[in-house]
């Protein structure tokens, strides 16, 4: 119920009746004789509900609405009307009004009057009273939205990642702590610029995938801190789109794996250089063999000069072990190639007679078209490295020619040296089973082999690595069923190695 009502009207009756009416209603009454007074009332004692009779001397009902409602919007205004003030009534609910009711007074009409103004009344406290809680809930959001993204911005720049915003043009737009210290505060820079002091985009960007397909992505690469250190990365990606699913920006977090990307080295290095060495071994394992066979024939047919060239194999290798012994004992770096000039006659005579076992036992042609001796053919060479090499590709020739011995074919492997005014060229042929074009692509990959359980997977890969330390190629050309051929080149004199 509403506790403060106004009656404002200029005969003295009708303010008394309505007083003991509305009194005995519940309401706080109120009284003024004209308009200025009850304008002077409204002023001061504020009530909720005014009724005014429209014709009053001085400042009418009229003037008392619009006053009112001006200055106090809130206050319901009921307008009491005489005979023919009807279009003054219409006129003072286009004012703002909230009723109006005539003399005389009606008790039920004054009640319904009373009533929409009461309702206008609570329905404007319920609003307000609403408008109150969605305030202090949207305060409280605000609050707690203010601490969240307080807390996200601390682990967005305190992570130990380097995070990066990106837009469509790679630009950052946002970056975090970590990423500012190491690589500076870089506003509206691209970040091949920033990272890597390109001038455009590198080949193979996740940010640039994610941004065509929406879906994260990763990637390894080096990077130059503002120091001028370059550090391995991880680089992983997340899109970040707008309300209508746009993808605007992409996140970029990278992680410093340099530390691991060592250790990887360190270990591989390690464990390829004892591969080496196992496969060095090996391969001078297969020369004592060699050797332990030419010794062995001559003596069974009494031949001096194949038993003396048997046994310079023999110590041959037996001096080789010695030195890989050595290498191992006093190795605290990669082995640098020890570049000799070598005769290319004697260094193939030596494979083919280290090879002449295996092939003669398999029934092998092999096919030499090698410079002859008179002919003063040097190459600057590491013969350990180059040798090894060249076994392997030997060695697997004739593995891929007992696998096909029973298909009746005549097997052969042919042997070429040739030479450019720049280059040696060694050719390795075989007839055997050849190779799938899948596993040409892999066949100097580490520990890759074709051979099952018989493999190792050691030997092509140390033998281009040794190739590689020549400054030169090596190559496989190969149809299934058909043929294998390995190319070896390498320059006559190789520089700066």
């Amino acid at each position: 119920m509403t506790n403060k009502l106004l009656v404002v009207d200029d005969e003295e009756g009708i303010r008394e009746v309505l007083e003991i009416t509305l009194t005995d209603a519940g309401y706080e009454v109120l009284t003024a004789e004209n308009g200025f007074s009850g304008l002077d009332m409204v002023k001061t004692h504020k009530p909720e509900i005014v009724l005014t009779d429209i014709r009053m001397p001085g400042m009418d009902g009229m003037a008392l609405l619009k006053t009112v409602k001006q200055t106090y919007p809130d206050i319901e205004v009921i307008m009491i009307t005489g005979y023919g003030d009807a279009n003054l009534a219409i006129d003072s609910l286009k004012i703002g009004a909230v009723d109006f009711i005539s003399k005389p007074v009606n008790q039920d009409v004054l009640e319904i009057a009373l009533k929409r103004a009461n309702d206008r009344i609570r329905t404007r406290e319920k609003l307000a009273d609403h408008t109150r809680n969605l305030e202090i809930l949207v305060a409280e959001k605000t609050r707690k939205l203010a601490e969240s993204e307080k807390r996200y911005v601390q682990l967005f720049n305190e992570s130990p990642a380097y995070i990066t915003i990106l837009d469509e043009n790679l630009r950052i737009v946002e970056s975090n702590n970590r990423f500012k210290d190491q690589f500076g505060d870089h506003p509206d820079m691209y970040c091949f610029q920033v990272r890597q002091q390109r001038k455009t985009p590198c080949d193979t960007c996740p940010v640039k995938e994610t941004f065509a397909d929406g879906h994260s992505h990763t990637a390894e690469m080096d990077v130059t801190l503002k120091d001028g250190r370059v550090r391995r990365f991880f680089i992983q990606t997340s899109a970040i789109p707008d309300d209508s699913g746009r993808i605007r920006h992409v996140m970029e977090m990278c992680t410093d794996i340099t530390v691991i990307h060592q250790l990887q080295d360190h270990l591989a290095a390690l464990g390829l250089h004892i591969s080496s060495i196992s496969h060095g071994i090996k391969g001078m394992l297969t020369g004592l063999d060699g050797g332990d066979y030419l010794i062995r024939a001559g003596l069974e047919k009494n031949d001096f000069q194949r038993i003396s060239k048997g046994w310079d194999i023999i110590r041959e290798k037996i001096a080789m072990i010695r030195q890989m012994v050595l290498n191992i004992l006093y190795h605290s770096k990669d082995r640098t190639p020890d570049m000799q000039p070598e005769s290319v006659f004697d260094f193939i005579q030596e494979l083919v007679t280290t090879m002449d076992p295996r092939i003669d036992k398999a029934g092998i042609e092999l096919i030499l078209d090698t410079p002859k001796p008179s002919t003063d053919f040097h190459v600057i060479m590491d013969k350990t490295l180059l040798f090894g090499a060249c076994l392997a590709i030997l060695e697997n020739a004739v593995d891929a020619c007992i696998s096909v011995a029973n298909d009746r074919k005549k097997l052969t492997i042919h042997i070429q040296v040739a030479q450019t005014p720049d280059q040696v060229v060694f050719k390795i042929r075989d007839n055997g089973k050849g190779l799938d074009r899948q596993y040409r692509q892999k066949i100097f990959s580490l520990f890759y082999s074709d051979k099952g359980n018989k493999g190792t997977g050691l030997g092509l890969f140390i033998a281009r690595r040794s190739v590689q330390l020549h400054q030169g190629e090596i190559h496989v050309d190969s149809v299934p069923g058909e043929f294998t051929e390995f190319t070896i080149a390498i320059p006559k004199k190789a520089s700066d190695i």
